[in-house]
């Protein structure tokens, strides 16, 4: 997997409550995003969560919007898996880019928080060409 810093939604930012981005991307006149090539958004935890109640979820959602204040965003063109309260560091969640749903200039990523009160947490996202799924299994290779 390779990270392009023009790329990069949030690093290692701080999510206790809802919010967007840190950064968000303009794509100029890049449009129809993941035509041709698929692209993923990868979010993963940073900083593991905590909560009081243990009752907290976050969503991460992809929006796009014509106006960097995302005044009116387009909400909800991709939404990834919830990540559950207490969270450890390295839960990832990957979603692939539907092709030409990313058609407005800007595009951020929206943290939505439910349910409890976090105090801490942390996520990078950003989007990629390839992903990280490398697993390395036990050989069945007996030598005797």
């Amino acid at each position: 997997m390779i990270l392009d810093s023009q790329n990069i939604y949030s690093d290692s930012q701080a999510v206790t409550a809802s919010a967007g981005s840190t950064n968000s991307i303009d794509h100029g006149i890049a449009r129809d995003l993941g035509t041709g090539q698929r692209l993923y958004l990868v979010v993963a935890v940073t900083v593991a969560f905590t909560d009081a109640g243990s009752d907290s979820t976050v969503t991460a959602t992809l929006e796009t919007d014509n106006d960097t204040a995302f005044g009116s965003p387009t909400l909800a063109v991709l939404s990834l898996p919830v990540f559950a309260a207490l969270s450890a560091i390295g839960a990832t969640r990957i979603g692939v880019l539907p092709p030409v749903y990313v058609n407005e200039r800007y595009s951020r990523v929206y943290y939505t928080v439910a349910g409890g009160n976090l105090t801490t947490g942390s996520f990078d996202a950003f989007l990629v060409q390839d992903i990280q799924q490398f697993v390395a299994y036990a050989d069945a290779v007996t030598i005797s």
